[in-house]
């Protein structure tokens, strides 16, 4: 698997940067933050959240590279471990990521104008997304249309079954549709396109 831009494969950089290249692990983060920053925004709601904690999982993935099992994608890896460091930084006060701790050359520098907001239709979509839905089911919907993650990925990211995953993008689709209902039937604006997919989309 290439990046966006091509060049070395993810497989490659992670086995380069496991072996201590900087280099190679500073070209895993510029491909992963944007997305990973997308991620922790459905479960933090704060752009300055999710960018601390972006942040702090490349940090931990870097400490923790060693432990990293290929029988996952790296990016599956990389958003389970950011998915539980999200939930333990809720359970316990804030703190600072240790200054001590520095990536020379690795820059988190996350967009808060994410990708989903291209259009004035999908930015409505998913605020409306982040208001009624809770932070598992706005992360499934994400790593599903937005990332594209399969069932088994999910499942891995955010801890639970497959099935479970089934039925938490069921409900997901089905309260959002609710939301979204009244305004359809109280304007001429036509329901999101995205939802009349999700409406009728199997998982």
């Amino acid at each position: 698997m290439t990046g966006p831009s091509g060049g070395s494969s993810v497989e490659d950089l992670v086995r380069r940067a496991r072996a201590g290249s900087s280099d190679a692990f500073q070209e895993l983060v510029l491909r992963y933050e944007s997305p990973l920053f997308n991620f922790l925004l459905r479960r933090t709601s704060r752009a300055e959240d999710a960018e601390e904690l972006a942040q702090d999982a490349f940090v931990r993935a870097w400490r923790k590279l060693a432990s990293y099992d290929d029988r996952w994608t790296f990016s599956t890896w990389l958003f389970t471990l950011a998915r539980r460091l999200a939930a333990t930084r809720r359970r316990s006060p804030r703190n600072p990521i240790d200054a001590g701790v520095v990536l020379d050359g690795v820059p988190v520098e996350a967009d808060p104008g994410w990708d989903l907001a291209r259009t004035e239709e999908r930015a409505h979509l998913w605020a409306i997304v982040d208001r009624v839905l809770d932070d598992d089911q706005r992360s499934a919907l994400w790593l599903r249309y937005a990332e594209d993650r399969t069932m088994s990925e999910i499942a891995a990211i955010l801890g639970r079954s497959t099935v479970a995953v089934r039925v938490m993008l069921f409900r997901a689709r089905a309260r959002l549709v609710q939301h979204l209902e009244p305004v359809r039937d109280n304007s001429s604006v036509a329901l999101p396109r995205a939802v009349t997919q999700w409406r009728k989309a199997g998982t």
